[in-house]
């Protein structure tokens, strides 16, 4: 070949369309692929904000039954909500009183004394700046269903009794700047969320009794509710329960014959707050009270009067009457409210045995499943004060 000869070049097939044809659904594929994903995580992003938002304070509209109405009167809802609309003046007048927040107390207009946020962030729940999102709601709903249903396996009733705060009963006696803060509360709530969970609401009836009565129902200085204050919830809790278990032998209510103011028992002198006075009524109720065996934790056993009231220093403790209302044995998780329940339980069931629940606690939840291995009750009740609810259960917690 010559140096000027030119070479002989090699043939380049050009690529034929139908071979372009073939890569157009990888393509597709790809754009909806990334199509999808990001709808996935749009739809991801709007289902967390939906779970992260406050869970309503109404439960869905629906027809009045006899055992709503015995177990869930309606509550008046507050005439705003400034913590769920977020209102920027709300915030502004709860840090105008830092210094008065800063105390383990709060004292309203005419003396009574309650909780600030020392204790289970009480002043923030009280006027509904404490809130739960739908997210933790559903986590208490998901948890009792959990525990009613695996009860009702093993064929054993069981019922919730949330113990009002002292503030959703006398929201008029919290500090005057609070109450105009007032929205709807962790309770609301909870049982807006509630649906055909055993629970019983004892708000309605409590501040219709309050309203009339001239013995306080919960104490100006203490953060419980009185004896008298607990027979007024049995005259709710007994009928409620018999609606739910009609064909159970029924709770009863004693007649009330009179009150009687014994004392002061004033929760915050160490604190050194002054209390308005004695103001501890006590119910003095008619009919026949058995006299009920009872051990306390120590493991001493004794023979008290029937309409003995069992401290929740005393828990674990077990009690036993020879003929109850009811003919049934309790396992009843309670806290320091249900003293003023434990004489009514005591007569109700044959047997009971009651502890102190660790849902103050945030780390151990009851382990209910354990408990009814070891007590084999025929019903199991809980009483849960108010301001627990701010502690959501762990999630797979339940039965």
């Amino acid at each position: 070949m010559s140096a000027n000869a030119s070479p002989k070049r090699a043939k380049v097939e050009r690529p034929r369309w139908w071979n372009r044809v073939t890569y157009i659904p990888l393509i597709i594929l790809a754009v909806l692929s990334v199509a999808a994903l990001t709808a996935g995580i749009a739809v991801d992003r709007t289902f967390v904000r939906a779970q992260n938002a406050p869970a309503p304070v109404a439960p869905p509209a629906a027809e009045a039954s006899e055992l709503s109405t015995l177990c869930r009167p309606p509550v008046a809802p507050p005439a705003s909500e400034p913590w769920l609309t977020g209102d920027p003046a709300a915030f502004a007048a709860w840090d105008e009183h830092a210094d008065e927040l800063a105390e383990h107390y709060l004292i309203g207009p005419n003396g009574w004394i309650f909780w600030s946020d020392y204790v289970e962030a009480y002043a923030s729940q009280a006027i509904g700046k404490a809130f739960l999102t739908v997210a933790e709601i559903d986590r208490w709903v998901s948890y009792y269903t959990s525990i009613r249903d695996g009860l009702a396996a093993e064929g054993i009733d069981f019922y919730i009794i949330v113990t009002p705060s002292t503030s959703s009963v006398y929201p008029e006696e919290l500090p005057t700047w609070m109450q105009e803060l007032r929205g709807s509360t962790i309770l609301d709530q909870f049982m807006a969320g509630a649906g055909d969970l055993p629970v019983i609401d004892l708000r309605a009836d409590m501040i219709a009794a309050a309203a009339t009565s001239d013995y306080n129902l919960f104490s100006w200085s203490n953060s419980h509710w009185t004896e008298y204050g607990g027979y007024v919830g049995w005259e709710q809790i007994a009928p409620c329960v018999n609606a739910m278990f009609p064909d159970q032998q029924p709770l009863r209510v004693p007649p009330l014959e009179g009150v009687e103011v014994v004392g002061d028992f004033n929760e915050w002198a160490p604190y050194g707050v002054a209390s308005p006075g004695a103001d501890w009524a006590v119910p003095i109720l008619g009919g026949s009270f058995e006299d009920v065996t009872l051990t306390v934790k120590d493991g001493t056993t004794s023979v008290v009067p029937g309409d003995s009231v069992l401290d929740a220093s005393l828990l674990p403790a077990s009690t036993s009457v020879e003929q109850s209302w009811t003919g049934k044995s309790a396992l009843i998780l309670r806290d320091s409210m249900g003293g003023a329940l434990s004489p009514f339980w005591a007569q109700s069931y044959s047997s009971t045995f009651q502890i102190y629940h660790e849902y103050a606690g945030y780390e151990t939840f009851p382990k209910y499943r354990e408990l009814v291995a070891e007590h084999r009750p025929d019903v199991v009740v809980l009483q849960l004060a108010e301001r627990h609810l701010i502690a959501v259960p762990p999630v797979g917690a339940g039965y």
